[in-house]
């Protein structure tokens, strides 16, 4: 069993029962444990997406069937989290500061082993969202470097090597604070793979920050007859730099970065090799690109089209002007 998203457009509405639910809409943050559910909102545009993290077989029973085993959930030093069988799911809000590494790097500690102590230990995607992230702290450094300090130190207090690092998203938000959740497994670890045309993002040289950006390009989690393939935050960088001036073009690298990373996991997982995205989440910088973006993805990836959000947010980069994830499934 594993975990995949299921969105839903202007309200909440769900057939399965969601370890957790994210409301993209609102004016205001917000963190809550209700009915066995982990709900979070993340300030936004109306009206609201709402992604539903149901289980999901990757053996006999259908996409969508519950996992076996008793539901828990609570709240515990401001972490939200919610578990059932070999699932996981746990949310913090950071609230925002003039600099934001210490706090987050205590809150990655608490989230890292909050996780293990419930059993836990196998983190297989996160994702990560920052009010202004790209603007500069009181320091004059960018935010989003000030976050990928705290995140690294806190990898590494954890004593989480590099090969551990799972797939995740860095994006802003319209405002607040840093936004964190994550999806784990009890029992499975990920494989975590980069991408042949791209270094690896904790590799990147001292230009990028004080501590490189600390996540795997992708990780699949594989089953007994399907394969899932979490694709991170994926944008126009070859190497490490950003390519291409124009929406169009930086559609073009994102496109190839995206397929070359299927190709090079399909060699190594043969069920990849035929399969397509369950689900894609797609964030553009100017909403005058949101039609360009939306029509070039969807001719690309075959995707079901209500399950793919696009959200108007800055990216991690301030010359980028898209970013794209998905799930993947074989």
């Amino acid at each position: 069993m594993v975990l995949l998203p299921v969105y839903h457009f202007g309200q909440e509405k769900t057939e399965t029962s969601p370890l957790a639910t994210l409301c993209y809409g609102g004016s205001g943050a917000d963190l809550d444990v209700r009915n066995g559910r982990v709900c979070m909102t993340l300030p936004g545009p109306m009206p609201a997406v709402y992604e539903h993290w149901c289980p999901a077989s990757l053996s006999e029973m259908p996409l969508g069937e519950n996992a076996a085993g008793e539901r828990r959930a609570g709240i515990e030093d401001g972490i939200g989290w919610s578990s059932e069988g070999d699932l996981f799911f746990a949310a913090f809000w950071v609230q925002d500061q003039p600099e934001l590494c210490d706090a987050v790097q205590s809150h990655y500690e608490r989230l890292i082993t909050l996780a293990r102590t419930k059993g836990f230990g196998h983190i297989y995607r996160m994702w990560n969202y920052l009010g202004a992230i790209n603007r500069d702290n009181v320091r004059g450094e960018e935010r989003y470097r000030d976050f990928c300090s705290g995140r690294s130190q806190a990898f590494e207090a954890m004593n989480v090597g590099l090969d551990e690092l799972p797939a995740a998203t860095g994006i802003g938000l319209s405002s607040g604070g840093v936004a964190v959740f994550l999806i784990a497994h009890r029992q499975v670890s990920g494989v975590n793979l980069e991408n042949p045309s791209q270094l690896p993002a904790y590799h990147y040289p001292p230009r990028y920050g004080r501590r490189s950006p600390s996540f795997a390009r992708a990780t699949v989690m594989e089953g007994a007859e399907r394969t899932v393939l979490y694709l991170s935050g994926t944008a126009s960088i070859r190497g490490h730099e950003s390519v291409g001036q124009t929406v169009e073009d930086q559609l073009s690298v994102t496109i190839e970065t995206i397929n070359s990373l299927l190709d090079a996991a399909g060699k190594r997982f043969s069920r990849l090799g035929n399969g397509r995205f369950e689900s894609m989440k797609l964030y553009v910088r100017h909403p005058e690109d949101a039609s360009t973006v939306r029509t070039a993805i969807a001719q690309a990836f075959p995707c079901p089209p209500d399950q793919a959000p696009l959200f108007i947010a800055d990216i991690c980069r301030a010359e980028l002007l898209l970013e794209v994830e998905g799930v993947f499934v074989g």
